[in-house]
């Protein structure tokens, strides 16, 4: 989980990119924002627990829309793999330490919006948590009136429209055409594009498929489609070390998941089923 939510992170922090992704999802594919309107905000914030005790949350990426000197949002991107169902609560920390780090700027008039897009990256099944406040509280009816709710954008990626798809003009595009492939099993046509960031998109893709012929292939399209466009094909050797990377990942997934059965079993000890799998030690006892 830890290497997905990095490479994710990796590919949404280029301008581009995230300007793509908000464009798409907040305003149908008009270039309302610019890249180059885009800075790069501070992910980490603070909040204390009890009286001693202060704890840390971390934004998976978040920027400054800026017009000149002016600020007009602070938009934050959080990755999901699986449905949960506290995610508004969680939203809600981050966007009210966002909201509090404005009182440490110096506001000429009113304090910028701030927005966050969750961004859901399962394939197998629909986002049916909760996207409000108000669903996860127990709220008598006396009090209703008086709670205020407090909703999230969640997106699904894999359910993405055509027309949604195609609006993408960035790298993100072929994120949204992997998904889909993984979601329904079938081929989704690639449309010309020059492709900015290959190797992170193949990264990504690495680690959320374990069909390696279909990684053979998405390298095979992608140099196709950087060539027809002009760009740069990548070597037999890079192609190579890729696929090799990815085969070493499946099979050093399988040896983790047999020393733990090894030592389960009780026979062995952690030091020898190192040795008999050529696999550290900590790879299969480290909680």
């Amino acid at each position: 989980m830890a290497e997905k939510d990095k490479v994710q992170k990796t590919l949404e922090s280029y301008n581009d990119v995230f300007a793509d992704i908000v464009n798409v999802l907040l305003f149908e594919g008009r270039k309302v924002v610019d890249e180059n309107d885009l800075t790069d905000a501070q992910t980490f914030s603070y909040y204390k627990m009890d009286k001693k005790k202060i704890h840390g949350q971390e934004r998976d990426v978040a920027k400054i829309w800026n017009n000149g000197e002016i600020r007009i949002s602070f938009i934050g991107l959080e990755n999901q793999m699986k449905p949960d169902k506290f995610m508004p609560l969680r939203v809600i920390g981050y966007d009210g330490a966002a909201y509090r780090n404005q009182l440490n700027e110096e506001l000429k008039d009113k304090c910028y919006p701030v927005i966050t897009l969750v961004l859901y990256f399962g394939t197998k099944r629909r986002w049916k948590k909760h996207m409000s406040l108000k669903e996860i509280l127990n709220v008598p009816t006396d009090l209703e009136p008086f709670i205020s709710d407090y909703k999230i954008n969640v997106f699904e990626l894999a359910w993405l429209t055509d027309k949604q798809i195609q609006s993408f003009t960035s790298d993100f595009r072929y994120v949204a055409i992997l998904l889909r492939r993984l979601r329904t099993r079938r081929p989704y046509p690639l449309s010309t594009n020059n492709y900015k960031h290959a190797r992170e998109i193949i990264d990504l893709f690495t680690v959320m498929s374990q069909n390696n012929r279909e990684v053979e292939l998405i390298l095979e399209e992608i140099n196709n489609e950087k060539a027809s466009s002009g760009g740069t094909r990548m070597t037999e050797k890079e192609v190579d070390d890729m696929i090799n990377r990815f085969e070493d990942r499946g099979a050093q997934k399988k040896a983790i998941e047999a020393a733990k059965a090894f030592l389960a079993d009780g026979k062995y000890t952690a030091e020898e089923i190192s040795v008999l799998l050529k696999i550290p030690v900590e790879s299969f006892t480290s909680k």
